[in-house]
Parts: structure tokens; C-alpha cells; sequence
């Protein structure tokens, strides 16, 4: 059984909406719609604040905001994707200080009967927020109407205009009981046109007859050379110029609202059409009517040759201009119903369309460039929020003037396009507006004016990897911890992206100089005091003490005016308070100014003046003081709490002091054990006390480590032996609980091995629960706690640093992207870095913040390999309309900067799809990139030929690339799969095995290279992908399904071994243990298993998961470090890619968890039902293009871990163990349930 999680969730914004959520109108909102969710952030005078995250089952396609049952907030109204397309009434609420977006009403809008819509799936509510309309299949709209607060009566209308819709939105009319929809589609000739017709909600239905509010006509096919994407629709209100009696000047007339057509080759606006026009039309449409009910056949087909004749009109455009880019693909009104439209298209460029005030003109204005637009929300003061599926969503600004650039123009504007100068945009001191004689578009009434410099400044960039098209996930620092790199991006943001879940450590303040560091410890002037003005350095030889002396320095003061031990390393540190004896007789605790310090001399007692920030001699204590057998002995380990001082002395003796109330250090308790100590800790579970509970010693030649009760003369409460040496050993409590009958108490025993292992033990009562590894390395790896983001966490270190902090009901560790030394990192509050620590590394010692313990860093990286070698293509498009010039090359990246080194240009019409590595034998072996190419040729509709082509890396400085040798053969190579010393590559034609040969010359000065097909296998339709799991080469055909066939090096043959028939279409595909996981188009995860059927095999299905995205790749591997036990119930198998940025990993479970997997997920789905009512098992149930099938009513061989999951926060998970009749109830304990549940959650 497998189990399918998530890693990074999917980072594409489909649509984003600005609101006021709450009854406080001065509070709004941006909610963003991303594949599964919704993000709701409110909008402060310092950016945007995320207040919550509501997870949807679904992709959604649609969001609106509408009118609420309180008067001055809103709703959300969400629609979601096929195969379940559903509306879904979503309110903001606040619980107990939490916010949180619910479900207060949703509608389902599937029909089983009706094919999907080719080219709308959205939904448009009204200007009034009383009627929402939603497409989803072709010839239906589905009308609901909005009751504040509610979803009310929902109907279908139906009509012939709704084949082929385009695009379609509400018109603003004047009265409030019209509502009138504006309709582009595809006419049975293929003609585009555009009409209106009124809803008639009294007879639940569209009217028959088009409406009179505005012209339907044909808009010219030549200005539309392609309708992907389909063209958009604005809705324009009216405006009133103060000059509606001038019924003679046309241009000074009423603006009466329309809609703008945005696509193809011009942006065209068309008017609403006046009173007297609309009355006109009325009685045409009346007569024609009364014509066809009068039952002569004349009169009908008079009436129809005329309705004929009406359609097939083509009016011009009340105004119109050029549009000098690529299709337009978001757009935003500033202001509501205002006159001015913000334009993005496909390639980012940003542009502002607004109407003249005064006159029938529309004008164009460049503004810059960001990431290529989905949604496009303005927020206030020229802010605007542009969410993207191929880029980085932003936020920008846009300036009045040019804030740079001011040279060059501020968009590229294709030759043939005329332009204006700003300057012409200056009103006129005559008349009502200037003439604009120089510009060739005036006849349209539209002008696009050349601006020069760029008005956009990006004020925040939200990071975002899809669409993911290729990945590769690799352990490149030998860190244990895999790190995935994205080929992310499309249009003009393509990128390289290498993700990791780690801590981002931010420098503020270095020491360089500084050799073979052991520990750090800040030093405050009192204990009370919360900031930092000292910190002790210990090293090999001694310890140094620095004062932190102003703003950006601190200084190393002279050992020899200090009252500390200088000339011998430390072992513990800090402040501690004094103990005193109140009035009423009880003991408490008190500030002091004093400071303990351990060192192998004893433990010395420091006074710190803070005014003249000095520290003095005060007491110590010292075996030799103690007398008896204690003489003689050395302090080799020490560890502190605030009232406890506890050193191991040579002699195999520990002994446990505190301070008197004469402020002298005396002995509380000692034991003798039969090893030497190693290291000691003596943490509090409860922060808040001054005193610890239990003492943790970990011993020399044993490798065991025993926790002790200082109240039982240090009885031994807990003991365990490991495999290596504990070189440092630590007592932390995670939760926030101070006792064991605290809800959120998580005791933890922590042990740093010398092999670089971290061994973590929960402390279950009397017993230690099984332990948790990683690894840092393989060096000595230590322990320390620290403070980050609030929370107290364990700061570990050996080759690699990590931070360990409780999250997620589990212990998860985030590595730390610096380099440590084997010591510690200690917390520190200097008054110029607040919460920062002091973390030591081999040379230096570094001060900074740690920050985003769980966030993904996703950046670009100095990684650890050497090379990467890239398949770029890129593809410019002028406007709309032009043919694309693409480019495509391969391109030598050097791994740690990041920079090229070299490029190979493929030819003009030659795109490279895939990549592969090969290793070239020789007297000194090369890397060596193969590279498969596709000819595009324009008058073929089926690329037939494509390259092979191989490229040697030089070995030598500065790394360059070389063809070594090149092959065409026929058909586009899509993928390409070196197998021992063949080349295996496919694509639209036959399955090629190809051999790389080496010749030398005859006198052996020079050698030549060759790629010969020796083979091919003609039994596919597009393969896509080749995967090869050491015995069998899998084949992914995308029109047909799965093959699995094997080379026969002896005959040169390709034999089939297994075919699936079904019509599966494929995307990916990856070898697995027993056979084949892949996905397909339908948004599926499959699975296969090869099975022996007498003489024959064949590929049995035993996998099928509705994952809702599509799936761009699969590799075999996993997201995070092995774990050093190796006996997990969970493992990793495989990671996965999709196109709106979500990784996620596959997960293997073992048959006896996998029953009781399987059985809690179904008592989980019976109770928990996502937004709007969605049932998990058919929602996860496998899906086609017709939607989910009765066939297969639930997935097979998969489990949903992101929903099992929920399991461990929900308040009473004892619920789903006990099912709805006996045979449903989980005999495991809970417990069991709870450590599966957390395995998985380790793995992703």
C-alpha cells in the first residue's frame, strides 16, 4: 500500500479577490485562491498579515466576493474544477481569537450528462451581488440566486449560444431587476460573435430573443488569429460627461456603458445602446416575432431570413485600439466601476487602458514588466497584487512617473504601431479635448502612447515554482538531506530552483580569528536582566571573555582585570540567582549579580558590577577544598541550572552542588559509578523553575547514558546503551506543558554521538519511548537549547548544524544552511540584535538570527556538485498574432555559482526536449550530456524528424562543451534513457536503441565518435518517457498506456515482455520495487505490478488515486534524511512534481499498517466532509474526462496521508478507531495509530 503526502503545497495563485471580510470597514482583505485553498491576508499599514489558510478539496477556478447576510462585510463564493465542479458559499469567522474561513452553504453544479466546456470554467456574479452565474459544460449555464448569506433557488437555462462560449459577463444596467448577460462564442460557422441576453427569473430562463441593452454582432475573425486563450470581457459602466445635450457632437455625447473585448489583435469597446435605439429594436423584435406565430410559411421565412441577416452583421466598435503585445491575460479594475483598467498579458507586460473623460476615446499606456499574470487585485495607493501561474506572484507599485529606465522605452512596441508622445495627452486650452491629428488610429478612436522609463517598483515577491516541468532530487553535500532542483517557470520567468526545508540563519556580526571554539554562553549583568552584555568563548587552550561595547563592535577584554578562569577551557556558564529566606520562613529565589563558571579547576564564582560592567573574584569550590578522597581528583564535565552546579570529577564521581545562603558553594549530593563521565545535563523540563528534576550522564567505555533524580541521592530513574560514544547529552522539554499532567508536556532525552548521530528518546513515565536518529556527519555532534521565533528548541551541531523543534505532533529537524564547527550555538539578546545566537564554526564566530524553522527556502544555492546541464527554449512573441520565434540551446551551468559556462545552439528550427547523462570510456573517462531534439517545421502538423545529439565536458578549467558525435533519426525525441553502453530514445517515432561507439585512428593519436541506431520498435503513438529499472525498460506512450520491454543484446532486438491496452494516457511514469507508478492526463495516480501468467507476464493494475493536479514527474528517492535506526513501518519510495508547484512523496507501508491505514481513512471519511460537503472517498476515487466512474467508486492501492494526518490534531481521534459497527473498529492501540501517523509525517 502506498501512501501519498505532500511536501511543498501547490504555490500557483488562480485568483485573487480584495474585500472587507469583518464588519469594520476600514479592515480589508486579500484572499488568494490557490490550487486547494484559500489564503486570506488582511491588508496593515506595515503589508499583509496572514490571518488564516482553508484547505479545499478541489482546484478552484473561481472566486468572487458577494454581499453578506451583516450589512458592510462579505462573503466568498468559490467554485471549484471537474470532475466535481461545485459552488461553495464560504464565510470569514473569528473563534476564541483564531480565524478561520467556513462553509456556510455550496451547490453542486455536476452533470453527468453534458460535456465538459472547452474553453470557460468561472462563474460571474452581477453588480448588484444578487445573481451568479456559472459555466462548467457546453450549452448550459447554471443561475443561482444569492441571498445574503445564502445560496438561493438555482436553475439551468439553456441555448445554442452557449456551444463554444468563449467568455461571458453581467452588463451594467439601470435598473435593478435587469440582469443581462453578454455572451462571446463560437457560432455554427465558426464565426465569432458576440450578443446579450436577459435572465427571466420569474420563468427561469434566457430569453430567446437577444437583448436590446446591446448590438449583438460579428467581430472580425482575422483580428482573433487564435482564441487560446479565449478572448476576456469587461463590463464598462456608464459615465456621464455633463454634456448630454449636445446631441450633435458624437464624441461629447453620454457614455453609456458597454463591454470591452480583450483579445486578438485589438481591444474594442461596444456601447450600450440608447433608449431610443432599444425601442427601436423592441419593435423590430416584435414584428419578426408576430411574423413567425402567424403560421404562414411566407411570413416565418421572412422573419427567420431577416433574424439570419441581423446575425450575421459585423458592427463596428464604438471605439477601439491596437493591442501591441501578446494576448492579455488578467485584468483589474482600481477602482470600482471606474473608467481605467490595469492590462497584463501573457509575457508580463503591463499596461493601463483608460477612457477619455471628456470624449469617445480610449487610451493604451505602458507601464513595465512583471510575472506573467493570472489575477491581477489592486489593494490602495497605486499598490497592486499580481498573482501568477508561471512566475513569482508579486507585489508592485505603480508610479506616476518613471522611477527608472527613463531612456528606454518602457515596453517594446512592434514597428507598424503608431504611436503618441505623452505630451500629446495634455488637455487643450480650445475646445473640448485636442485633435490628435497625427496618430493613424483615430478613425477607431484609440491611441497607444510611447512611454519611456519604467513606472512598476516590485515591493514584494512571493515565491512560486510552478509550472514544475523537470526536477532532479539529489543529496549533493552529502548532508543526508536530499535537495530538490526545479526546472520552474515559463514564458519569460524560467528558472532553476533548488528547494530545501531548513532554518535561514541570518549574519549580523562575525569574529574571524578565532581556533578551536567548544562552547559559547552569553552573560547577563544580573539574572533578572534580560539583555546581553558579555559573552565567554570557550577554547582548546582557555576561555575568552568579549564585551558587546556599542552598536556594531564587540571587544575582547584583558583576562587579567577578570574574575573568571582564563587559562583553562569552561565547561558550563551563566547567571544564577541567590537564595534567600523570606519573612514568613520559606526559601526563595532572588536577583544577583553573580555568575557560575565550571572549568577543570573547580567551579568558580563571579560577581559582575554592572555599572562599571566588571566582574570580580567571589568564591569557588574545588575537590581539593572538599578534603577526603575527593583530593586528587579533576573536574573533567560539567553542567548548570540556575541553583545547580553538577561536575564529574575524575574517579568515575558526580557530585551535585548549590549555593547557600551564605552564598558559599557547598555539596547537596555525589555517586560513584564504575565509568568515567563524558558529558552531563542538567536542564529543567519547566523553564519557569529554577531547579532541575533529573540529571542525564552519559559515560566513557560503556557508550551509556542514565538519567538520575537529584531527590534520590541521583537514583537512576532511566538508563540506555548506545552504539557509539555520547559525547553530549541534553534534557528538553518541547511542549509548552511544565508537569506530566500538563496537555502539551513532551519530555525528551537528547544524546550527540562521536559518529555525528543524534539519538532523540521520548521520556514516556518510567520509560523511554524508541529512539529517533539523523545524522549531522561525521563528526562529534553536540547539543544546546536556544530560543527561535519564541519557541525553545535544541540546537545541534557536528559536521552540518540542525535545529530540532517540535511541530506537527512530531520532532522534526531543520538543517541550518551554514557549515559549524563540532561545538554549540547558544541563544543571546544583545540590545542591537535581538533574540540572536552565537554559533561557532571552525575559524570564526558567527552572531545571527535563526528564522522559518519549517518554511522552504527555496533559492539559488552554492550546491556541492560540479556541473548541471539545462535544456533551455525560449519563446518570444511581439503581439498577437506573430509567428513565435523560438530558441532553444543547451547550456553548462557551474553548480556553485550558478553561472554559464558554455552553450550548445541548436538549429533554428531544432528545440532540445531531453537530457541525459553518459559516461565516455578513454584513457582519462569524460562526462559526457546527450541531448534529444525536435525539427518543427511549419507546414507540418506532426514533427517527423529529430537529432541525437552528444556532447563531451572538458576536463580541464575553463569547463567547456564539445559535440562528440550526432544523429537524426525520424521523429521528435522526447525522452532519452543511456542503458550500459546503448542509447535508448523515443518520441513520435519508433523506439530507437542506438549505440555511442569510440574509434581510434590507426596510429592512435585521435579518436572519433559515432552514434549508429542498431535497432528501433514501431509499436507505439508518442512516447513521452523511457524509465529503466535494471532488468525491464519501461515505455510511456501518452495516447495509449504502459509497455514493458527488454533489450536482447545478443540478437539486437527489442522484445515486448507486457503491454496494458487500456486507453490510460500517460504523463509520467517511474520504476517501482514490483512494476510501474506513473500518472496521467485525467489528474490520476496508477500503479502496475508485473506478474507471471504461466509462460507469459503482464501488467496488473493494482493502483488508482484521483490526485487532483497533474503530475509532470515521478522519481524514485526521498525528501529527507535516513533515518539511522532503519526499522520504519513508513519508507520513502518516491517523489513527485506537478504542474502548480506541488512535491509530494510516495510512502510505502507495510500490509499489516496498511489494514488499519485503510480502515482508519474510512472511518475518518464518514465524519469529516471537506468545503462543501465533499466526500473523501469520491473525491480521491479515480476520475476520467466524464468525471468519476461508477466502476471504480474508490481508490485502490493508495491512501491519502495529507487526511490521515488530521488524525493526530483533531480533539477526539478515539472516534474513528470504533467505526460504525464492530467490523469497522481498529484493534491496534492508538498509540500505534498516532507513531505510523508521525513515520509519515517524517517523511515529507
Amino acid at each position: 500500500m502506498r501512501v501519498v503526502g505532500t511536501f511543498h503545497p501547490p504555490s500557483s495563485v488562480a485568483r485573487s479577490v480584495k474585500c472587507s471580510l469583518t464588519e469594520d470597514a476600514s479592515l480589508q482583505h486579500l484572499v488568494l485562491a490557490k490550487t486547494d485553498k484559500l489564503e486570506v491576508y488582511s491588508l496593515r499599514p506595515d503589508g499583509l498579515k496572514k490571518e488564516c489558510v482553508t484547505d479545499m478539496w478541489g482546484r478552484i477556478v473561481g472566486l468572487q466576493a458577494v454581499p453578506s447576510e451583516d450589512t458592510g462585510r462579505s462573503d466568498l463564493l468559490v467554485m471549484t474544477d471537474h470532475p466535481d465542479p461545485n459552488l461553495i458559499l464560504m464565510s470569514y469567522v473569528v473563534d476564541a481569537g483564531a480565524p478561520s474561513v467556513v462553509p456556510i452553504g455550496s451547490l453542486s453544479l455536476y452533470d453527468r450528462a453534458l460535456r465538459q466546456s472547452e474553453f470557460v470554467v468561472d462563474f460571474q456574479v452581477d453588480p448588484t451581488g444578487s445573481i451568479a452565474v456559472a459555466s462548467c459544460y457546453t450549452g448550459k449555464l447554471k443561475v443561482v440566486v444569492l441571498e445574503k448569506g445564502k445560496l438561493g433557488a438555482a436553475f439551468d437555462v439553456s441555448h445554442s449560444d452557449l456551444y463554444n462560449l468563449l467568455a461571458f459577463t453581467f452588463l451594467h444596467t439601470e435598473s435593478h431587476n435587469q440582469y443581462t448577460l453578454a455572451l462571446l462564442h463560437l457560432n455554427h460557422r465558426q464565426e465569432i460573435q458576440l450578443i446579450s441576453r436577459d435572465l427571466d427569473l420569474a420563468e427561469y430562463e434566457l430569453s430567446p430573443d437577444p437583448s436590446t441593452l446591446l448590438s449583438h454582432t460579428l467581430l472580425p475573425r482575422k483580428r482573433f488569429p487564435s482564441i487560446d486563450p479565449p478572448p476576456m470581457l469587461i463590463p464598462v459602466a456608464g459615465y456621464s460627461t455633463g454634456n448630454e445635450d449636445d446631441e450633435d457632437d458624437e464624441a461629447s455625447a453620454i457614455h453609456r456603458g458597454g463591454v470591452l473585448v480583450l483579445g486578438g489583435t485589438r481591444l474594442s469597446f461596444y456601447e450600450h445602446a440608447s433608449d431610443s435605439e432599444q425601442e427601436t429594436r423592441k419593435g423590430k423584435q416584435s414584428r419578426v416575432n408576430k411574423r413567425r406565430s402567424s403560421g404562414k410559411k411566407e411570413e416565418i421565412a421572412q422573419a427567420n431570413a431577416k433574424e439570419r441577416e441581423r446575425a450575421s452583421r459585423t458592427l463596428p466598435p464604438r471605439a477601439s485600439v491596437r493591442w501591441p503585445w501578446a494576448a492579455v491575460t488578467a485584468w483589474c479594475d482600481p477602482a470600482r466601476n471606474s473608467r481605467r483598467f490595469i492590462l497584463g498579458d501573457a509575457y508580463g507586460r503591463l499596461s493601463m487602458l483608460a477612457f477619455d473623460d471628456k470624449r469617445m476615446y480610449i487610451t493604451l499606456l505602458p507601464l513595465g514588466e512583471t510575472s506573467p499574470a493570472t489575477c491581477m487585485t489592486y489593494l490602495s495607493s497605486q499598490v497592486l497584487y499580481v498573482g501568477s501561474h508561471f512566475g513569482d506572484s508579486q507585489i508592485v507599485r505603480i508610479h506616476p512617473s518613471p522611477i527608472a529606465n527613463s531612456n528606454s522605452p518602457t515596453l517594446p512596441i512592434p514597428a507598424g504601431i503608431s504611436t503618441l508622445p505623452p505630451s500629446a495627452l495634455a488637455p487643450s486650452e480650445k475646445g473640448k479635448g485636442r485633435a490628435v491629428d497625427d496618430d493613424s488610429d483615430t478613425r477607431f478612436k484609440g491611441r497607444v502612447v510611447g512611454m519611456k522609463g519604467t513606472f512598476i517598483e516590485v515591493l514584494q515577491t512571493h515565491s512560486n515554482i510552478a509550472p514544475i516541468c523537470d526536477a532532479l532530487l539529489e543529496d549533493i553535500d552529502g548532508s543526508g538531506q536530499p535537495q530538490v532542483v526545479t526546472c520552474s517557470g515559463d514564458r519569460n520567468t524560467g528558472s532553476l530552483r533548488v528547494i530545501r526545508t531548513e532554518a535561514d540563519f541570518r549574519e549580523h556580526a562575525r569574529i574571524d580569528g578565532l581556533q578551536g571554539i567548544t562552547d559559547v554562553w552569553p552573560v547577563r549583568p544580573t539574572f533578572l536582566d534580560f539583555t546581553h552584555t558579555h559573552l565567554a568563548v570557550s577554547v582548546l587552550q582557555g576561555t575568552l571573555i568579549f564585551a558587546f561595547s556599542g552598536k556594531d563592535s564587540i571587544t575582547h577584554l584583558d583576562p587579567a582585570s577578570l574574575g573568571f578562569v582564563t587559562d583553562a577551557p569552561t565547561y558550563a556558564l551563566g547567571n544564577i540567582p541567590r537564595r534567600k529566606t523570606t519573612t514568613s520562613g520559606k526559601s526563595a529565589y532572588v536577583d544577583s549579580p553573580l555568575v557560575v563558571q565550571i572549568t577543570p579547576k573547580g567551579v568558580q564564582l563571579v560577581e559582575c558590577d554592572p555599572t562599571l560592567a566588571t566582574f570580580d573574584h567571589y568564591g569557588s569550590w574545588t575537590p581539593r577544598d572538599a578534603g577526603g578522597d575527593f583530593v586528587g581528583r579533576q573536574v573533567i564535565a560539567g553542567a548548570m541550572s540556575p541553583s545547580q552546579y553538577v561536575v564529574g570529577l575524575s574517579g568515575c564521581r558526580l557530585v551535585l552542588l548549590n549555593l547557600d545562603q551564605d552564598d558559599s558553594l557547598k555539596i547537596y549530593t555525589q555517586r560513584d559509578f564504575l565509568n568515567e563521565i563524558c558529558a552531563i545535563s542538567c536542564n529543567p523540563f519547566d523553564p519557569s523553575k529554577n531547579f532541575t528534576t533529573s540529571v542525564a550522564v552519559s559515560f566513557w567505555g560503556s557508550n551509556c547514558i542514565e538519567v538520575l533524580n537529584p531527590a534520590a541521592s541521583l537514583a537512576t530513574t532511566h538508563s540506555v546503551s548506545l552504539s557509539s560514544l555520547p559525547c553530549s547529552v541534553l534534557l528538553h522539554n518541547f511542549g509548552t506543558g511544565t508537569s506530566s499532567s500538563g496537555p502539551d508536556f513532551r519530555p525528551h532525552l537528547l544524546a550527540g554521538l562521536a559518529d555525528g548521530t543524534v539519538a532523540t528518546y521520548e521520556i514516556r513515565g518510567t520509560k523511554l519511548a524508541e529512539p529517533k536518529t539523523s545524522s549531522l556527519g561525521n563528526a562529534p555532534a553536540s547539543l544546546s537549547v536556544c530560543a527561535v521565533e519564541d519557541q525553545l528548541v535544541v540546537f545541534a551541531s557536528g559536521a552540518r548544524a540542525s535545529v530540532l523543534h517540535w511541530n506537527g505532533h512530531r520532532l522534526r529537524p531543520s538543517p541550518v544552511a551554514i557549515k559549524v564547527k563540532p561545538g554549540q550555538g547558544n541563544d543571546t539578546e544583545y540590545h542591537c540584535i535581538p533574540s540572536c545566537l552565537a554559533i561557532a564554526t571552525s575559524s570564526s564566530l558567527l552572531v545571527g538570527n535563526l528564522r522559518g524553522m519549517s518554511k522552504m527556502q527555496i533559492s539559488t544555492i552554492p550546491l556541492g556538485s560540479d556541473l548541471f546541464g539545462v535544456a533551455c527554449t525560449k519563446t518570444a512573441i511581439e503581439r498577437v498574432g506573430d509567428i513565435p520565434e523560438v530558441t532553444s540551446s543547451f547550456k553548462l551551468i557551474d553548480a556553485h555559482s550558478f553561472q554559464q559556462l558554455d552553450s550548445f545552439a541548436c538549429k533554428p528550427d531544432e528545440v532540445a526536449f531531453s537530457v541525459c547523462i553518459l559516461s565516455v570510456p578513454g584513457p582519462v573517462p569524460r562526462t559526457a550530456f546527450c541531448v534529444g531534439t525536435v525539427v518543427f517545421r511549419p507546414e507540418e502538423t506532426e514533427p517527423s524528424h529529430g537529432r541525437i545529439v552528444v556532447l563531451g565536458v572538458s576536463s580541464h578549467s575553463p569547463r567547456s562543451l564539445e559535440v562528440l558525435a550526432s544523429h537524426e533519426v525520424y521523429g521528435a525525441v522526447y525522452t532519452i534513457e543511456p542503458i550500459s553502453d546503448a542509447l535508448f530514445a523515443a518520441g513520435s517515432g519508433p523506439l530507437y536503441v542506438t549505440i555511442f561507439r569510440i574509434e581510434e585512428s590507426a596510429a592512435g593519436e585521435t579518436m572519433t565518435h559515432s552514434v549508429t541506431k542498431v535497432a528501433e520498435w514501431n509499436h507505439n503513438y508518442a512516447v513521452t518517457q523511457i524509465a529503466f529499472d535494471g532488468t525491464y525498460l519501461l515505455v510511456c506512450d501518452a495516447i495509449s498506456s504502459v509497455s514493458v520491454v527488454q533489450w536482447n543484446e545478443e540478437r539486437e532486438k527489442i522484445e515486448c515482455v507486457a503491454r496494458d491496452y487500456s486507453p490510460l494516457w500517460p504523463m509520467s511514469i517511474a520504476t517501482s520495487e514490483d512494476g510501474v507508478i506513473g500518472s496521467n492526463s485525467d489528474c490520476n495516480l496508477f500503479s502496475f505490478v508485473l506478474q507471471s501468467h504461466g509462460q507469459r507476464k503482464i501488467l496488473e493494475r493494482n493502483g488508482i488515486y484521483f490526485i487532483d493536479d497533474v503530475v509532470n514527474k515521478i522519481i524514485p528517492g526521498r525528501l529527507t534524511s535516513v533515518d539511522a535506526t532503519g526499522d520504519q513501518t513508513v519508507r520513502p519510495s518516491h517523489v513527485f512534481f506537478t504542474a502548480s508547484g506541488r512535491i509530494g512523496a510516495i510512502m510505502e507501508v507495510g500490509d499489516a499498517e496498511a489494514l488499519h491505514m485503510t480502515a482508519l481513512q474510512r472511518n475518518m471519511a464518514k465524519t469529516l466532509l471537506g468545503p462543501g460537503e465533499v466526500d473523501h472517498t469520491k473525491w480521491r476515487s479515480p476520475a476520467n474526462e466524464h468525471g468519476h466512474s461508477d466502476a471504480e467508486k474508490q481508490s485502490l492501492g493508495f491512501l491519502d496521508g495529507d487526511f490521515l494526518e488530521t488524525f493526530l490534531s483533531h480533539p477526539d481521534p478515539e472516534m474513528f478507531m470504533e467505526g460504525d459497527v464492530e467490523a469497522e473498529r481498529i484493534t491496534i492501540p492508538i498509540t500505534t495509530v498516532k507513531d505510523v501517523l508521525v513515520q509519515m509525517q517524517s517523511l515529507h
